[in-house]
């Protein structure tokens, strides 16, 4: 008989997250083959979490945060045409009609009319007798509900399991988790500061040629389908640098193009934030206006960022007719058909009438120069107000900070810059309203028990303290792992971007100097250092408590070889804290505790006898503690023999609880011993 269940508490079983209230983003979701994502994708993912809900308290509900990691345009009227034409759709006499699923075909031609005017051109077109002089037709576009859908049904459309699709690090982080949940493989192409953060072909050549060799060795003795890079997605401007690739870039355009087109892998042409670059006469140039790359090129157009509609979600795909006819299939079966009113609402950004071209340089012209000041507002309160060289701009942001802020001191402090942070070289954005900003500096600092020494250290700091967030480099691929970075937007309005940035000063200083050691893994060169430092410790701490005998017998060779021995096997599992080459002390962890009651266990942990009493043994419990925290443990035990009065202080003293007691044999002797149990996230001070 089948057991009886209520629906919701089946629902619940198998789906056991729906049964905790999330403030902030929703569950990130999995992959469609239930598989987890890729390290790559999963550690972004982890990082978007973080940001959008780990990190927000209890609080949230009544105290609001300041978030400076949100993808808001500016607050700015909507295109007007497109308002126009919406208003003009709803006014008919047609809304009792279903849409068709491809879009209404006078809509796609004043679509096709406007790409064509944008220089796209088809040099290899089909024989259809609808086939323009451009190559093209409107059956040649589609539009759907946001570029985000469009882009996830783009890629299960053109990939099959393990084909892999090459995005830029920095990049859209969601796009890389929506391109692994369609069911591809992501790689990242990191862009890098001597390229002035731009896509250089010859290392996109060689990525590509690398994935594919990759591939081919891995299942060259299976039989079936071989994956490979079917994709590269060109963000133009690039989400978050707002670097443009313009009229100015077209031989850099075509050469990325060729490499594509070469290697049979589409170029997935994101054109979101074209209309937002500050140079009116470099917007980004579409790869689909290049003769020879249409066919290859998939562009995606949408009205969010640009033209203030980001809560209507519209966008249109520009592909060959095949690609098309495909994604049209997709709708019809996931959805039906796009909304009408979008068809509308893009018809109306997206024409070729004198009108259009009047109301959009009126409306761009203004809306280029707010985003310009904000950026300069950005930079004065980031690098301080005399960074701004331009001495009007410079006034008007004075007398600006100084009537949100009021107070004499918080106008000096917000005017000062902020402390220990700078934007990244090469990387002054150039459209969009995103900014990179450099916190390297902070690394090792402290607040209270809380040590500065990754992005998530970071972003507790700033919340903690100032209650504001923002994406940091995980987030985002950022493709140098060893600084400390984060993505905040310059859309704000000015009154909370002035509040945030100046609450982010105080903040910065109450941090303390950072020590002159780091914690790191261990290395094979540090075995000795160790061992000794394990012996001088124990015969130091345990004298009169062990016998001697015991004691006397350790030998630092004899140690020494056991370490170097189990190095391989344990060298993920220790960390050592040093400055320069001198060993000072070390933890060992095991995240899999032996008895299986508590998450996680911290083996041992013993500090240099000259460096006692320094913070270094608490230091290095605290990054155990974040250690195990990434691994998603929640508490750790640590045991100590019941006459080490010392590490029984030490251990209350950083907020653990005796829980537990047991008998430990050391020699041919028993000992009695306490159990000290932590909650990982209270000592890690996240």
């Amino acid at each position: 008989m089948l057991i009886k269940s209520s629906a919701i508490d089946r629902l619940l079983r198998e789906n056991p997250t729906l049964g905790e209230r999330r403030f902030g983003l929703p569950n990130i979701g999995l992959r469609a083959d239930g598989e987890q994502f890729n390290p790559t994708v999963q550690s972004i993912a982890d990082a978007i979490d973080f940001y959008g809900y780990e990190v927000r308290d209890e609080n949230i509900t009544t105290i609001p945060d300041i978030d400076l990691g949100g993808g808001n345009p500016t607050r700015y009227p909507a295109f007007p045409l497109s308002i126009e034409e919406m208003k003009k759709s709803l006014d008919s006499t047609t809304l009792y009609k279903y849409p068709y699923t491809e879009g209404d075909d006078e809509i796609r031609k004043i679509l096709l009319n406007y790409i064509e005017e944008e220089g796209f051109i088809n040099d290899t077109p089909y024989s259809y007798d609808d086939i323009d002089e451009k190559g093209l037709s409107v059956h040649n576009l589609t539009f759907l509900p946001s570029t985000s859908v469009a882009f996830n049904m783009i890629i299960s459309v053109i990939s099959k399991p393990g084909d892999v699709v090459l995005v830029t690090g920095p990049n859209y982080g969601l796009f890389t988790i929506r391109a692994e949940r369609a069911g591809a493989e992501v790689e990242i192409l990191p862009l890098e500061k001597e390229d002035f953060f731009l896509v250089n072909p010859k290392k996109l050549a060689k990525k590509i040629d690398d994935i594919n060799e990759s591939l081919q060795n891995v299942y060259n003795r299976r039989r079936g389908y071989v994956p490979r890079v079917v994709a590269f997605l060109n963000a133009n401007p690039n989400n978050p640098t707002g670097k443009v690739m313009g009229e100015k870039e077209s031989d850099l355009l075509r050469e990325i193009g060729e490499v594509c087109l070469k290697r049979g892998v589409f170029i997935i042409d994101d054109l979101v934030y074209r209309d937002l670059a500050f140079d009116e006469n470099n917007i980004a140039k579409p790869m689909a206006s290049i003769p020879g790359m249409f066919r290859n090129t998939i562009s995606l157009f949408g009205l969010s960022k640009s033209y203030g509609l980001a809560s209507l979600r519209a966008g249109f795909i520009v592909a060959d007719e095949i690609i098309i006819r495909e994604i049209i299939n997709r709708i019809f079966q996931g959805m039906d058909s796009s909304p009408d009113i979008v068809g509308h609402a893009l018809a109306g950004a997206f024409n070729t009438t004198l009108r259009r071209k009047q109301v959009y340089q009126e409306y761009f012209s203004k809306l280029r120069s707010i985003y310009q000041y904000k950026f300069q507002l950005l930079k004065a309160l980031v690098e301080g107000i005399d960074s701004i060289k331009d001495r009007e701009i410079k006034e008007k942001i004075k007398e600006e900070i100084s009537h949100v802020l009021k107070k004499q001191e918080d106008i000096s402090l917000a005017c000062s810059g902020l402390p220990y942070t700078s934007f990244p070289k090469n990387l002054e954005p150039e459209s969009g309203f995103f900014a990179i900003l450099d916190f390297t500096k902070l690394k090792g600092m402290k607040y209270q028990n809380l040590v500065i020494t990754c992005e998530k250290d970071l972003l507790t700091f700033f919340y903690k303290t100032s209650r504001t967030r923002f994406l940091v480099g995980q987030s985002i691929s950022w493709p140098y792992p060893y600084e400390l970075v984060g993505r905040v937007t310059f859309a704000l309005e000015n009154d909370k971007m002035i509040t945030a940035l100046t609450n982010m000063n105080r903040a910065l200083h109450l941090l303390t100097p950072a020590e002159d050691y780091v914690i790191r893994k261990n290395e094979l060169k540090d075995q000795a250092q160790m061992a000794r430092i394990k012996i001088d410790g124990w015969r130091c701490t345990y004298d009169q408590i062990i016998a001697s005998k015991y004691l006397n017998s350790l030998d630092y060779e004899k140690q020494t070889e056991r370490y170097i021995r189990s190095f391989s096997e344990y060298k993920d599992l220790v960390l050592v804290a040093v400055r320069g080459e001198e060993v000072l002390g070390y933890s060992c962890f095991n995240p899999e505790e032996a008895t299986k009651k508590y998450d996680s266990e911290l083996v041992s942990l013993y500090v240099k006898k000259s460096e006692a009493n320094k913070g270094i043994g608490s230091s290095l419990l605290i990054e155990t503690a974040k250690e195990l925290l990434e691994q998603g443990k929640k508490n750790m035990i640590i045991w100590c023999l019941a006459e080490n009065q010392h590490a029984i202080d030490f251990y209350h003293g950083l907020g653990g609880i005796c829980v537990d007691t047991k008998k430990a044999k050391i020699g041919d002797e028993y000992y009695d011993e306490f159990g000290f149990y932590f909650d990982l996230e209270k000592v890690s001070g996240r």
